[in-house]
């Protein structure tokens, strides 16, 4: 009898500490310093010096929402950073033979008690950080020594490199590594890179979405439906650098009041080698079938411009050898409709000769805009960006073998084609 009683009283106990202790590690929701966005810049002393000025101070006062009565306390320091006064260590201590950062990294999270009932109307929105390191990922424990909160990358939405950043492969190499190794950030977190630094672009609050890290991935997040904007999520840039070397990484610029996702930043070897503006990437994106709203507003008839948006895409591509060299054609069938038109009334617009001519000037346009971008991405760029080196170790292996080892030559001897066929379906009137 004692015997069963141990039996059951120790089962008891293994239960207990095997489905009883589950949240013994949480943190509470306002102890937690949820990062939504990340700004990767190269370390630059005078750019961080910028960021004392008066004029980057009331910037950074307007967006804020800090009082105007409110002055930032002018602190001088020594070279360690430390306020001679308060024997504090106040700000980063300044470059130095011995002292010399790869990475200057900008923290945004958002302020968890404006959402709450106590909130304050004149509470700032969403703190920001900015600090040198070494490494991107590691800024989250640097910063945990100087703030309240256990920082989190769990939500991180953006991270957006700086211009110069871009332009040293070692250090985008270095970036990315640490982010896609990080297990706490999500694979779908959309890479961007900025015309100016990532400091500048997470300072901007947007009015409509004043937080910076929402606001860039909501508008990345509509890029299936948007020809003009195309979403690049970590994991799939990653692919790309390990497949082909090359990838696009969506492209950030600052508007009147907003932030303007546009384009796109082409990358060979992890170095930034150019930019597609925003009719470019509406072709590149047809010719990797990745658009499904694009919307073509440069056609004209007469005095009126003739917008026309697509409403179903189909890409087929072949390869076909003609006197030694290979060719890739495009053949891109494009349904769409007309949103507007302003024509007499007994005009029909699907009618021809009205539907012919809008048909014939839409593929001459489309056919124009892929020659033009195939020759920058293939000749200027020498990126492959397009992946026609896989499209081709596909479907004729035996030359690819043989291509593959002088690649970044031969892909600019590869002859391409685009043949457009766009029918238009639907029509919009306004009288």
């Amino acid at each position: 009898m004692k015997h069963s009683k141990k039996v059951v009283l120790g089962t008891l106990i293994i239960f207990s500490i095997l489905f009883l202790s589950g949240c013994w590690d949480r943190v509470e929701i306002e102890d937690r310093g949820y990062i939504l966005a990340l700004g990767v810049d190269k370390y630059d002393p005078s750019d961080l010096n910028k960021y004392e000025t008066s004029e980057y101070i009331n910037l950074d006062r307007n967006t804020q929402k800090f009082s105007p009565e409110q002055k930032k306390p002018d602190i001088k320091t020594n070279q360690k950073g430390i306020d001679p006064q308060t024997k504090r260590k106040v700000k980063p201590p300044l470059p130095s033979s011995k002292n010399q950062y790869k990475f200057a990294v900008t923290v945004l999270f958002p302020n968890l008690r404006t959402i709450g009932k106590d909130s304050k109307p004149d509470e700032q929105m969403r703190f920001l950080f900015v600090r040198p390191t070494n490494n991107v990922v590691g800024i989250r424990n640097y910063l945990e020594r100087e703030i309240n909160k256990r920082l989190y990358y769990g939500y991180l939405k953006v991270v957006v490199f700086g211009k110069d950043l871009a332009k040293d492969p070692a250090l985008v190499r270095e970036a990315l590594d640490g982010l896609n190794r990080e297990s706490d950030i999500p694979q779908n977190t959309f890479l961007l890179v900025s015309e100016t630094t990532a400091r500048d672009i997470l300072n901007t609050m947007p009015l409509v979405q004043p937080v910076t890290g929402i606001h860039l991935f909501e508008i990345s997040k509509s890029a299936s439906i948007y020809g003009r904007v195309i979403d690049t999520p970590l994991s799939q840039v990653v692919n790309s650098f390990i497949n082909s070397n090359c990838a696009v990484i969506s492209r950030v610029e600052p508007g009147i009041e907003t932030l303007k996702i546009a384009g796109a930043a082409v990358f060979k070897n992890f170095k930034f080698v150019g930019w597609m503006d925003e009719k470019q990437l509406q072709v590149y994106k047809l010719l990797m079938g990745k658009a499904k709203h694009t919307f073509i507003d440069d056609l004209k008839y007469k005095s009126s411009y003739i917008p026309f948006v697509t409403t179903e895409i189909q890409v087929k591509k072949k390869i076909k050898k003609n006197k030694g060299k290979l060719w890739i054609i495009y053949n891109l069938r494009i349904e769409g409709e007309v949103t507007e038109f302003v024509f007499k009334s007994d005009y029909k617009v699907l009618d021809d000769p009205m539907r012919r001519y809008i048909q014939t000037e839409l593929n001459r346009i489309i056919k124009q805009r892929s020659q033009q971008l195939c020759y920058m991405l293939n000749v200027k760029y020498n990126a492959d960006v397009l992946a026609i080196g896989d499209f081709i170790s596909k479907h004729r292996p035996k030359e690819w073998e043989k291509l593959k080892k002088n690649w970044d030559t031969e892909l600019k001897k590869i002859k391409i084609e685009v043949i457009p066929d766009v029918r238009l379906r639907r029509s919009g009137t306004v009288f």
